[in-house]
């Protein structure tokens, strides 16, 4: 029983040529020589992904469809948390404009799961404007129940510039270890 399910799985995995891994073999053709079912092929080889990080360059070449493709996957609760939090990851490489509204929603989102949300933190930095950044994230860094997501809003603004917001939230933790890190990154600001 288990080798016919692993022989099931194997004959869905596209063959790799050596020197390749599969998440490079998806790299192959440019996307708009890809087919929309090509396209979403080659994004669930890479949210598949858990055992090596992804070049960036093989998000890129996803282009705009995928970008959409990865937005919707990123918001779909249906979706593993581990993918969407891998498609997150895509998306703030490929830092498309239209993924800022969909990474702020999710990292606001009480009802998303931690995974997903800390990625949505962590992946705003690319997708929203420097200037608009503080602005963005103070919901999630005063108001997020959670106190790692909070941690995380702290973490990305400690490095774009948002030290003022740190140290303001900072006071208002009932634990003070939980603003550590991004505290001393202001510090040796």
């Amino acid at each position: 029983m288990i080798s016919t399910v692993l022989a099931s799985f194997l004959c869905v995995i596209p063959p790799v040529r050596p020197g390749t891994t599969a998440a490079s073999s998806a790299a192959g053709a440019a996307p708009s020589q890809l087919t929309d079912a090509e396209v979403e092929q080659r994004i669930e080889i890479l949210v598949g992904n858990i055992d090596s990080q992804i070049p960036e360059d093989q998000w890129r070449t996803l282009g705009p469809r995928g970008t959409a493709l990865l937005e919707r996957m990123a918001q779909d609760p249906t979706v593993l948390s581990s993918k969407r939090a891998q498609a997150i990851a895509g998306l703030s490489v490929i830092a498309a404009a239209s993924s800022a509204p969909v990474l702020l929603r999710l990292a606001t989102s009480e009802e998303a799961p931690l995974t997903v949300r800390l990625a949505a933190v962590h992946g705003t930095a690319s997708v929203v404007p420097a200037a608009r950044l503080g602005s963005a994230l103070k919901p999630v860094l005063e108001r997020a129940r959670n106190g790692h997501v909070r941690s995380a809003a702290a973490e990305v603004l400690s490095r774009h510039g948002g030290c003022s917001l740190v140290r303001a939230q900072a006071q208002r933790e009932d634990d003070r270890v939980r603003m550590q890190r991004a505290l001393e990154r202001c510090n040796d600001q």
